[in-house]
């Protein structure tokens, strides 16, 4: 799968298990059902998944937690948020990055939307170096700390005598 999707099933039996990713971070270690199997996967990678019973969120609508949670692309919700916020029982939320190829759910779970997830951009370009931030007109490089002069030059000559000579005198 070459584009980063975000797949929201419900799951079709009482599930009280939560399997999250605050829960992992906590070191929950929950016993998961055969998962790939009720969503037809070969391969599921479940650290990357969440399952909860929606009576987690609080009253938060699943559609929120969902774009918040998973960097959703602007305006994915379009026709999915009130089916998914209308959604009792528990949830399964599979990012295409954790299954092997699109799920296809049995009886156990039910696809209720695949949403684009946000990607980088890389289409922008650098500035050129012409463009970098110059020092204003009559300003010098020693001026704005960016290059040394001759009296930081100087100063720093003085102070390594000095040091010598210290050195000088408390050995000799």
């Amino acid at each position: 799968m070459t584009d980063a999707t975000l797949h929201i099933l419900a799951l079709n039996l009482p599930v009280d298990t939560r399997h999250t990713h605050l829960t992992r971070q906590q070191g929950s270690h929950p016993d998961l059902p055969p998962l790939a199997d009720w969503i037809g996967v070969a391969d599921l990678d479940t650290d990357r998944i969440e399952m909860f019973p929606l009576e987690d969120l609080a009253g938060m609508p699943l559609s929120t937690y969902a774009a918040e949670a998973f960097d959703l692309e602007e305006g994915a919700m379009a026709g999915a948020a009130a089916r998914m916020d209308a959604l009792e029982g528990a949830v399964l939320l599979v990012p295409s990055s954790a299954v092997d190829r699109t799920p296809e759910p049995g009886a156990k779970a039910t696809l209720i939307a695949s949403l684009p997830m946000a990607r980088a951009d890389h289409a922008a370009e650098m500035p050129a170096a012409s463009l970098a931030r110059k020092p204003p007109a009559g300003v010098t490089p020693a001026a704005t700390g960016r290059a040394g002069s001759t009296g930081t030059v100087l100063v720093g000559l003085l102070l390594a005598a000095a040091l010598a000579l210290l050195i000088w005198w408390v050995f000799i």
